[in-house]
């Protein structure tokens, strides 16, 4: 192809850090705060100056198109700048994740086969001491480019090349690498958030996700193509997080009830300025009427965002906007909006028919590639045109979408199913619950059995005997747990998600 005529149309993520980096150089990009609320800033001209030259200097080290080049380190500027250097150098960028142990690392390298590993911080240097791959070190980077070594790469770059390659959390299997293309993100999700308003290029947007999971490459590629000024964190203390709002005048974020709560539970959210805050979107768990609440009672104007995603999907998905509970289709927490406009949705029941219940299908330019390597898992999920996502959800007659739960997670006891989503939302209607997962666990008689993990409020009593009537006296019996175990903590990973193959596990081995 004519080099000419490829940069004449060619839509792909590089040029768009390019694009911004010429509309409003002077415009903050990325602002990283660490330890001790210390703080560090880079402009959209300095980012894109730093990222031309890492890519100039991989050019230079003959890594070639279509490589892939990882990450490891903490949430920061160095980071983003390697990710948006590799894409610019035509590869597709991996983000490993230090808290894994050596084999899970070892096992991601092995599948993606990086051609460098861009690391920074003393840990991933420690951890990267252990495997024999070539390396670059990022500390010190920024301060080393300049503009005589920096100017932009121009190179053939395809926008159906692989960008990103995010791995999913493995709980069934080994980690699958999704791969996801730069036209996914161009024609897929980013016009989606934009179209909604979701992110928006006035934004000062707080990314708490981890950098090695969808949400978190996710946000950064829409946030920089936005506009957007990206302020992030390599920790999701709830003081810290309260700081950074009060900080840094934030207008939006993003995470999990279980973080929101534990930003209400902070002694500092009290008298914590929260004036800038804008929109909080929230996803991954069942909300809590209390969280909205208690943020409303600060920021009367507050707009909340729910919404689902899937990493196969390039994150897009579907959102839904509400102030209060009082917004929320009736007043159900399940709730997950309607699907973007880049999104084409079927609900069907196991023979493929349309049902009002049932596994959500999908159709949509930001359908990843594939899983990396994996022709067989590929085909598993992507047949006859659809996706098929393993969620179960309900649409009702205006087009709300409401998520029942993963078809892994529906417990099925005595012959018929059970939503585990459907049990925590009866059982969180008790006052003494903090946190509840439901789970089915084997049992002889009833094939699963219905579980529930409870952790109480400090200072509150609850028994089993009260959390089961209260259950068989909102809901149909058969739904009622069979077991309810109170616990001091849930298991989390890293973004606040209950770990429920974890609960299951354990209960096997008590």
């Amino acid at each position: 192809m004519n080099q000419d005529k490829h940069l004449l149309r060619r839509a792909v993520l590089g040029d768009m850090l390019t694009r911004n980096a010429l509309r409003f150089p002077q415009k903050l990009a990325i602002i990283e705060r660490g330890a001790a609320d210390s703080r560090r800033t880079v402009t959209y001209s300095q980012l894109n100056q730093y990222v031309n030259f890492l890519a100039n200097r991989w050019l230079d080290q003959k890594i070639e198109p279509m490589s892939v080049i990882a990450g490891m380190g903490k949430n920061g500027i160095d980071l983003v700048a390697a990710y948006f250097a590799t894409i610019k150098c035509g590869c597709a960028f991996t983000m490993l994740n230090s808290a894994q142990t050596l084999d899970e690392i070892r096992y991601q390298m092995s599948d993606a086969q990086p051609a460098t590993v861009a690391f920074e911080g003393n840990k991933s240097r420690s951890i990267l001491s252990e495997m024999d791959i070539d390396v670059t070190s990022l500390d010190g980077m920024l301060d080393q480019s300049d503009a005589t070594q920096s100017l932009e790469p121009i190179i053939f770059v395809d926008e159906n090349w692989t960008a990103a390659i995010v791995y999913t959390s493995g709980t069934e299997s080994k980690p699958k690498g999704v791969e996801l293309t730069h036209k996914n993100f161009m024609v897929g999700t980013t016009p989606a958030w934009a179209y909604e308003g979701y992110l928006r290029g006035s934004d000062v947007f707080l990314l708490l996700a981890p950098f090695h999971t969808m949400a978190g490459i996710g946000t950064i590629t829409n946030a920089m193509s936005m506009g957007s000024t990206l302020v992030v964190l390599d920790s999701t203390d709830a003081d810290a997080v309260i700081s950074a709002v009060e900080f840094e005048r934030v207008t939006n974020m993003s995470q999990t009830p279980t973080f929101y709560r534990r930003m209400i539970e902070s002694d500092k959210f009290r008298d914590a300025d929260f004036s800038s805050l804008e929109q909080c979107h929230t996803y991954g768990g069942l909300n809590q009427a209390s969280v909205f609440d208690a943020f409303v009672s600060k920021v009367a104007n507050l707009t909340w965002a729910t919404y689902w995603g899937q990493s196969e999907l390039t994150q897009l998905g579907c959102i839904g906007w509400f102030r209060t509970i009082d917004d929320i289709p009736g007043g159900d927490l399940r709730w997950i909006g309607v699907p973007t406009s880049q999104l084409e949705i079927r609900i069907v029941d196991s023979q493929g028919n349309t049902a009002e219940v049932g596994e959500m299908i999908v159709r949509s330019p930001a359908v990843m590639k594939g899983y990396l390597r994996n022709e067989e898992k590929t085909r598993e999920v992507i047949r006859n045109g659809w996706l098929h996502t393993g969620d179960i959800v309900r649409r009702d007659e205006d087009g709300n979408i409401f998520f029942f739960d993963r078809m892994k997670d529906v417990i099925k006891t005595g012959g018929v199913n059970v939503s585990s989503l459907e049990v925590e939302q009866v059982i969180n209607e008790l006052e003494s619950v903090l946190e509840v997962a439901v789970v089915g666990v084997p049992d002889p008689e009833w094939s699963e059995a219905v579980t529930a993990f409870i952790v109480v409020n400090a200072g509150c009593s609850l028994d089993e005997s009260t959390v089961i009537s209260h259950c068989k006296s909102r809901q149909s019996s058969y739904k009622a747990p069979k077991h309810v175990i109170f616990c001091e903590s849930l298991p989390k990973d890293l973004q606040g998600k209950i770990r429920k193959r974890v609960l299951r596990d354990g209960y096997v081995a008590i």
